[in-house]
């Protein structure tokens, strides 16, 4: 009687453990590289700061009475993103040079050109994104945040929010060795 013997048996179980390895890491990459991404752009986008700093100037453009003239056209489609950030615009000027100051909507101190800036737009962004994407809107080199920015914040076409409006900010934030720009968005219903 011939005996069977279990040459190759251990070169078989390595490479299916090693298949199986293998296949386990890429899952683990593919799944975990979408998430940094993600971690990366939350540092400067809609951070807490931020979405705090956009409810504060929220409040006080609702409490504002020249808030119709600010948003006048928007709704209608003449005009696709409004930059309120003079606040010689609102009715509470000393209030919103308050609030800009000390939620850091401020012209850059470090020289660079990228200011805070308070933006009013509708709140559904097809039009507004189309018009960035046709080099309309934003079209200076410096104003690729902003860009990048309103590319990152997703389209809504349900009909209860395309009524209402979208506030943007954007704040120059100091940091130990350079100035950021971080951004934040809320909806402001009237």
């Amino acid at each position: 009687m011939k005996r069977i013997t279990n040459h190759g048996f251990l070169l078989m179980e390595t490479l299916i453990v090693a298949i199986f390895v293998v296949t386990l890491t890429m899952f683990i990459y593919t799944n975990s590289l979408p998430l940094m991404g993600e971690y990366e752009r939350r540092i400067n986008y809609d951070d807490i700061d931020s979405v705090y700093a956009a409810n504060l100037v929220r409040k006080v453009l609702l409490k504002d009475e020249n808030l119709a003239s600010l948003t006048a056209g928007i709704l209608e489609g003449d005009v696709t993103i409004r930059d309120i950030t003079d606040c010689t615009l609102w009715k509470q000027t000393a209030l919103c040079d308050e609030i800009k100051n000390q939620t850091g909507i401020v012209p850059s101190t470090l020289g660079a050109s990228n200011d805070g800036k308070i933006y009013i737009t509708r709140y559904e962004l097809s039009k507004l994104k189309d018009e960035i994407k046709n080099n309309q809107r934003f079209e200076r080199s410096n104003d690729r945040g902003i860009r990048t920015y309103i590319n990152y914040l997703p389209r809504f076409t349900t009909t209860s929010v395309t009524q209402g409006y979208r506030l943007i900010i954007v704040r120059n934030v100091l940091t130990k060795t350079s100035e950021i720009q971080k951004f934040a968005n809320i909806e402001v219903i009237v």
